[in-house]
């Protein structure tokens, strides 16, 4: 039997999830540009921003938060969302994304060898640039399935309370 209850999140879902991955994304961000862009003049040449530590000290804090909303996610949209043909590819896109983001997250905590490090850096931080690109296009199209179920639902003919048609 198909799941009839609407994917649609709590507010307070929404709402965590936006902050959590807003923040998520912008310390990753600004971690990219100290990083590469704005290396600090030491005693023995170019070394590290001081601010590159809080960076990632902000970004891991965001990626507890955003994990607890992952949570809610699964149990409140994703299976729920996937009656919804339409937002398949995307929504298990997102998942995908999401889980490989966490895999290298976690690779970049504990794995020790530097030339692995850099290969799992770039690829985590390439993965996250395009993730808010990606839920757009899904939150887009998911308010556009359920104008259009609305819509729909307005059009048909109402059923006499007695039954007959």
């Amino acid at each position: 039997m198909q799941n009839r209850r609407p994917a649609k999140l709590a507010r307070w879902q929404v709402h965590l999830l936006s902050w959590s991955g807003g923040l998520l994304w912008l310390t990753g961000g600004a971690w990219l540009l100290l990083h590469y862009f704005y290396r600090v003049k030491g005693e023995f040449g170019p070394e590290a921003s001081p601010f590159e530590p809080w960076m990632l000290r902000l970004h891991g804090l965001a990626m507890i938060v955003s994990l607890i909303a992952v949570g809610g996610l699964l149990v409140a949209h994703v299976w729920k969302g996937w009656n919804y043909r339409h937002q398949r590819v995307m929504g298990g896109l997102l998942t995908g994304i999401v889980c490989v983001l966490v895999l290298t997250g976690y690779l970049l905590y504990y794995v020790g060898n530097e030339d692995v490090r850099e290969w799992i850096s770039a690829g985590h931080w390439l993965v996250g640039i395009l993730l808010p690109a990606i839920f757009f296009v899904h939150y887009r199209r998911g308010h556009r399935i359920v104008r259009s179920t609305v819509a729909n639902a307005h059009r048909r003919e109402p059923v006499p309370s007695n039954g007959e048609r």
